[in-house]
């Protein structure tokens, strides 16, 4: 695809792409006019390209004229390995995780140098307002984030952009990690969040990672009885087991779906 007219260093389809990344879990819709601005667009051109991806179903609009993504966008976001993780009946993992610990439950995978959530449940079943799948955490400011670092090669770790008082630190948690098989971060609010990985054969690297939940108020806080670390841990490590189970599952059918021919005859009807 050539270059539009104006600007010969972008192509039709980093713009559209532009377009589309601008938004994100906290700017799910948006008018004509932030989408320019975000995309650092003209408006007259971020039109003409929300037109296009209009047609296709890359975007849609409300009522109000605001934008938001597609369904051709989730239709083809679920093609992704790590995306597996919904809708392959681990949700109900999740929730039980949640109901029984009353903490927040998510897992992530990689983003370029942050932790992609992929699902999140409250003990209720729902997400967090404002949070959710698609949430960006830094890799090095989360739990999640040290299990997914622990995956990487020492160069590849030494080659992100940490200082290196944060690079010490992380290098000491992955250290920890290796040795213990999970991670414990202790938030600036003074609330931890534990993790521990996802090994499915065939996924990207994931974690499991839970937290408290931020729509607890501070009476049920108090009132709650805490979840004793050791028993938290091998849950997590369960329901982690569980989860790679059933990606594994549904990766061996999909496997045996692709490589079995079809016979003679098979996938036509007569008329």
């Amino acid at each position: 695809m050539t270059a539009e007219h104006g600007n010969p260093g972008r192509s039709v389809i980093h713009r559209a792409f532009a377009v589309l990344l601008s938004f994100d879990s906290a700017h799910r819709y948006l008018t004509l006019s932030q989408l320019s601005r975000r995309s650092d667009l003209p408006v007259a051109t971020t039109f003409r390209l929300l037109g296009h991806l209009e047609a296709i179903g890359a975007v849609e609009r409300d009522t109000a004229g605001r934008y938001t993504i597609g369904p051709r966008i989730w239709e083809l976001g679920i093609l992704a390995p790590a995306h597996d993780v919904i809708g392959k009946g681990t949700r109900p993992l999740l929730a039980r995780l949640a109901a029984r610990t009353g903490m927040l439950v998510r897992v992530f995978t990689f983003n370029g140098h942050s932790a992609l959530c992929l699902e999140e449940v409250l003990a209720n079943g729902a997400s967090a307002p404002g949070s959710g799948p698609g949430l960006t955490l830094p890799l090095a400011d989360s739990a999640a984030g040290w299990v997914l670092l622990g995956r990487m090669t020492p160069a590849a770790r030494k080659s992100l952009p940490m200082p290196r008082t944060q690079s010490d630190r992380v290098e000491k948690g992955i250290a920890d990690y290796g040795t213990q098989g999970w991670v414990r971060i202790v938030r600036c609010d003074g609330q931890a969040e534990y993790a521990v990985a996802v090994d499915a054969l065939g996924r990207p690297p994931m974690a499991l990672s839970v937290s408290p939940s931020p729509t607890r108020s501070a009476e049920a806080e108090a009132d709650s009885v805490p979840v004793a670390v050791n028993s938290l841990i091998s849950e997590l490590h369960s329901v982690a087991r569980a989860l790679a189970a059933v990606l594994a599952r549904h990766a061996e059918v999909f496997e045996t779906c692709e490589s079995t021919p079809l016979r003679r005859g098979e996938g036509h009807h007569r008329p």
